[in-house]
């Protein structure tokens, strides 16, 4: 046994020598477990509180003599050290499966090191194949993501690279991704020139998924592309804006002001205001009246193109955020009427607001009693 022991040893020990730990390991704890149970010779044997465990007669079996034994300790040290020989030959084989290495290859490709490595090269410069696209869609998605949780948004340095009918590809300065923007989103008369840099807002930040699955991916590619997917950019959103802004500088909230209809959505009502440029404000489903009421029945009353008057709820003179509602134009006796009647309304527009800010100061006046 001692000397299958130390072949068991030599052996590990040699493929420890190629590169192996694994099995080097697993002969040590067995060698371990081997000499555990021999009792050597010259040495007396250990007894428990019980005494020296009973030898029962086997045939074919020699029986040890009084120099020659097994204890309990030894054997139970034996048995521990299978044991981890066992958990660790079971973890070998979880780690080298099929599923597993998938899960590996699939965390690498997630984290890397270089991504903490700080790029001071400009990536329009770089080749397009060297361009980090990867850590160019994270930026622009989260960026997305987080603006929209604090109701913001959020425009991008992009450079126009091309110009076709249809639109123009650009590419952005702090990533180099390319993107498309349409002609009806630039927004100006005249159509963009090759190396022009816009003010634009992503408008569609597509999936990796959308350009097709992974080779790895269970899931079947339903839908081919034409053309592979890009961050589509908007550089009328960027003057709308900035024209909502120069607006809002003019306005207090609590005025009434003339407006137009400009587009329906499905949050309200666009308005145009008063001015060269058009500035938008919104109409909110709930600000046009008291009583709640359908879309198709708002459309039908408020046609694009109508001139209405409008309170102003508030305008943000940081984003150029314009609120705008009609319901305060309506009183206790005449709820409801904006979606029947908005002409009375609009002609009784003064005299309601001065009665909705004595009630309103009223209300004020009685929760700080």
């Amino acid at each position: 046994q001692d000397t299958t022991a130390r072949s068991r040893l030599s052996a590990a020990l040699t493929d420890k020598m190629r590169g192996s730990w694994l099995p080097w390991l697993l002969a040590l704890v067995q060698a371990r477990g081997v000499f555990a149970f021999v009792g050597f010779v010259g040495l007396p044997t250990l007894e428990t509180t019980t005494g020296t465990l009973p030898q029962v007669e086997r045939p074919g079996r020699l029986r040890p003599t009084s120099q020659q034994g097994y204890s309990a300790t030894a054997a139970v040290a034996a048995l521990a050290s299978s044991a981890v020989a066992v958990a660790l030959l079971r973890r070998s084989r979880r780690d080298s499966s099929a599923v597993t290495g998938h899960y590996q290859a699939v965390r690498n490709r997630v984290e890397r090191k270089w991504w903490y490595i700080e790029e001071d090269r400009d990536p329009t410069t770089l080749p397009v194949w060297q361009r980090d696209y990867r850590y160019g869609f994270q930026v622009l998605r989260r960026s997305m993501i987080e603006a929209r949780k604090k109701g913001e948004k959020v425009f991008w340095d992009v450079r126009v690279i091309e110009v076709e009918e249809k639109g123009s590809k650009v590419e952005m300065l702090n990533s180099g991704l390319i993107g498309w923007m349409p002609t009806s989103f630039e927004g100006t008369a005249e159509r963009a020139k090759v190396g022009d840099v816009l003010k634009a807002e992503c408008t569609a930040c597509p999936m990796q998924r959308l350009n097709g699955e992974l080779k790895w991916s269970p899931w079947p590619n339903l839908y081919k592309r034409r053309e592979k997917a890009v961050p589509v950019f908007s550089h009328y959103l960027w003057l709308e804006q900035q024209r909502s802004i120069k607006k809002a500088q003019e306005l207090e909230a609590g005025s009434i002001v003339k407006a137009v209809v400009h587009a329906h959505c499905p949050k309200g009502l666009v308005m145009a205001l008063e001015g060269d440029e058009k500035p938008k404000g919104m109409l909110d489903m709930n600000d046009i009246s008291r009583k709640k009421s359908s879309h198709k029945w708002v459309d039908k009353m408020f046609p694009i193109g109508t001139e209405m008057k409008c309170f102003v709820v508030h305008a943000d003179k940081t984003n150029g955020r314009i609120t705008l509602s009609t319901k305060e134009f309506e009183d206790d006796d005449h709820v409801g009427w904006m979606l029947s009647f908005p002409e009375r309304c609009f002609a009784m527009a003064d005299e309601a607001v001065a009665r909705y800010n004595d009630k309103r100061e009223a209300y004020i006046a009685w929760l700080q009693r």
